[in-house]
């Protein structure tokens, strides 16, 4: 089966921008098309699931636990109990992201859903079954109405499907620790207490692009010239019922 139509793809609306977002709009001009091989969907579909929750807390209901796994500081790779669930940074997240194969390896992990979290289950399965094993999947959750965080999620699933970006970006942190040592360790312990240190790199792009935290705009600029053209994946609304 293929991907969903490109008809399908959802074209959120431009953010206006936040406190710490006094930069002006994202310009794509001077970035170049990577060639397919650089895209990890290359032999597969690249499809993103989108998840639009109504509030925070039934959000984090749904996938805290999930990413307290996957990216948690404290409780990366461990299963957290359903009543440690508000406890946990995770239930913070204004957004979540990861691929198909890492919630899967949650959710093993951590065995007995709760209703809320089944729901979610069943959503993710029914979504990818039409494709079978044609599509590469990357899912990224938002509250409804805030379309700012669901750019922030999909500069995840950009950094995730082209492979070029992520070399690139993996590049441009490495030059910011080299010429901005103490911007760097800032920017470091503001992640800390947040995300476990694999994940730092995917969050530098995500939170510098979509005006998160203050930085100099030659950084912002050089995350911009190095984003391709369009976004390497088609997004499919999957609702959580």
């Amino acid at each position: 089966s293929a991907c969903p139509a490109e008809a399908a793809t959802l074209m959120p609306k431009r953010s206006k921008g936040s406190k710490e977002g006094k930069m002006g709009e994202r310009s794509r001009k001077g970035a170049k098309s990577k060639p397919n091989k650089d895209l990890k969907g290359d032999s597969k579909c690249a499809l993103t699931l989108v998840l639009p929750f109504d509030s925070m807390k039934s959000m984090a209901a749904c996938l805290a636990r999930v990413s307290a796994y996957l990216e948690d500081p404290v409780h990366h790779g461990k299963a957290a109990s359903p009543d440690q669930v508000e406890k946990l940074v995770a239930s913070r997240y204004a957004g979540h992201n990861f691929t198909l194969a890492a919630y899967k390896k949650a959710i093993s992990a951590i065995g007995k859903l709760t209703q809320e979290e089944s729901k979610v289950k069943s959503a993710i399965s029914s979504a990818c079954r039409p494709h079978g094993t044609a599509a590469d999947v990357y899912v990224i959750a938002h509250v409804q109405s805030d379309t700012k965080t669901l750019q922030h999620e999909k500069w995840h699933a950009t950094y995730h499907f082209d492979q070029s970006y992520q070399k690139r970006v993996s590049g441009i942190w490495g030059m910011v620790k080299k010429g901005s040592p103490s911007w760097a360790k800032q920017f470091e312990a503001h992640l800390s207490d947040k995300y476990a240190p694999h994940v730092w790199v995917d969050e530098f792009q995500a939170i510098v692009l979509n005006r998160e935290y203050e930085c100099a705009t030659k950084i912002v600029n050089l995350l911009q010239s190095v984003l391709p053209k369009k976004e390497p994946f088609i997004s499919q609304l999957v609702k959580v019922k």
